[in-house]
């Protein structure tokens, strides 16, 4: 069988063949027998923005860990930590956004860990930090759909 080239897939009209039953050119796929692979859109509640911030992660234990974030929503962040946190737990985050008058203290819950990198969602956000978060995040570059993910939300 012969590799088919990237981004493409036979087409489902001809089955491949590039021509109809009767044998002329298949009007899909324009007599090639292939048709372009449309990229999977993700869909999601909240847009995801690019940003490095320094933030500080305090786990169950009380330790507070170091760490600057990848990306951020109004409902969650991307952070990478230098050691893991269980999937599941619930950790005080405390970080800075130009948009907000003081520091932001927002519990989260980890939602997944790859590697040492954590997807956050916030769990306890009073209206006028989402309004915060919404500013800050208003004034950064969109993440692409299949770029690193924030937290869910």
């Amino acid at each position: 069988m012969s590799s088919l080239p990237m981004g493409s897939t036979p087409c489902e009209k001809c089955r491949g063949r590039g021509k109809k039953d009767d044998e002329t050119p298949c009007p899909s796929c324009e007599g090639t027998g292939l048709v372009a692979v449309k990229p999977k859109i993700e869909r999601r509640r909240l847009p995801r923005y690019w940003t490095s911030l320094p933030i500080t992660v305090r786990n169950r234990l009380e330790q507070d860990l170091e760490g600057h974030s990848i990306a951020i929503s109004e409902g969650g962040i991307s952070v990478a930590l230098t050691e893991p946190i269980t999937v599941g737990s619930v950790v005080l985050l405390q970080f800075v956004v130009p948009t907000h008058p003081t520091k932001l203290r927002l519990w989260a819950v980890v939602r997944h860990l790859i590697g040492l990198q954590h997807g956050l969602e916030f769990v306890s956000v009073t209206e006028g930090e989402r309004l915060s978060l919404r500013q800050f995040c208003n004034g950064l570059a969109l993440q692409p759909a299949s770029g690193v993910q924030a937290g869910p939300g």
